[in-house]
């Protein structure tokens, strides 16, 4: 494997994570557990039913933007790497840039704490993943980079 599908795969493996990390914490959000004044910038200090749909719908959006990401780093097994999945993940990477700077911008210290360090290397993986020249793994390539784990 070269050192740039290498580079690709860990860094969809990463965002990975991350992704499914915000999915929960928008999850949480959705259901009072977390503050809401932890997101949305800090300027809503009461959960309202909008709120919790618009949590709702960042959990959706995230997890498109996980598998979008994944075929992109070539970890979707036969799946090929068309012209929109790259331009998907180069939107999504605009995306995550503007909504790093949106965290550094709120007025809540405790989602730029949570939240800002996961934007952060979401975007970097994101970053890397859109700059890959990864192939989608075959079944055959799956199964000998489990064994070599």
């Amino acid at each position: 494997m070269k050192t740039s599908q290498k580079t690709s795969r860990i860094a969809g493996n990463a965002a990975t994570v991350l992704y499914a990390l915000t999915i929960i914490l928008q999850l949480l959000l959705a259901s009072g557990i977390i503050p809401i004044t932890m997101a949305w910038g800090g300027r809503e200090p009461v959960l309202t039913t909008n709120l919790r749909i618009a949590s709702l719908a960042s959990a959706a959006l995230l997890l498109f933007f996980l598998y979008v990401i994944r075929r992109r780093a070539g970890l979707v097994r036969d799946a090929s790497i068309t012209l929109p999945i790259k331009v998907l993940s180069w939107l999504i990477s605009a995306f995550s840039a503007l909504n790093f700077l949106g965290i550094l911008a709120s007025l809540s210290n405790g989602e730029k704490i949570l939240f800002g360090p996961i934007s952060f290397v979401l975007l970097v993986s994101c970053i890397l993943v859109s700059l890959s020249k990864s192939e989608p793994q075959s079944p055959a390539a799956f199964k000998s980079s489990k064994v070599e784990r």
